[in-house]
């Protein structure tokens, strides 16, 4: 039988028995590191008081790479806020998804504040973090029965 893996290594690369100590956390900064000349992000961090999320992006495939990170936020002239995603500051970190696309590669990851609805995507494309707005077309529906 042939191997049924993919051939890459998933997007979150720490022990997931972790997310419980993440889960609940208030975002107090959500910033990203450009990388010049380019205008795109190389890096991006979600955090909380002292616990948080790494984004990076693997330049050769495109894959994400989300770590945890404890301490402070990181600063320093390549670093700015994430203006797209100010409104998530002070809410609440909820669940998270990796997905994998087509090709096999694990080039997006999902988050959710305040609650398990996915509000935020981070996509890695031509060796940058895209950020992604969701949100649900309607709201789910009772399903009708017969009577």
């Amino acid at each position: 039988m042939p191997d049924l893996l993919p051939r890459a290594q998933g997007v979150v690369r720490f022990d997931m028995n972790r997310w419980d100590d993440l889960h609940g956390r208030v975002v107090r900064r959500i910033a990203a590191r450009i990388d010049l000349p380019s205008p795109g992000r190389g890096e991006i961090v979600v955090m909380g008081d002292t616990l948080g999320l790494h984004l990076t992006v693997n330049p050769d495939t495109d894959e994400l790479i989300v770590t945890l990170c404890e301490g402070a936020a990181p600063g320093g002239d390549d670093w700015v806020e994430v203006e797209e995603l100010a409104d998530c500051i002070g809410r609440e970190i909820g669940w998270s998804w990796s997905a994998i696309n087509s090709q096999g590669y694990w080039d997006l990851f999902a988050l959710a504040f305040d609650g398990i609805v996915p509000n935020v995507a981070f996509l890695g494309m031509a060796s940058t973090i895209d950020v992604l707005r969701m949100a649900p077309l309607s709201e789910p529906r009772s399903p009708v029965r017969p009577e």
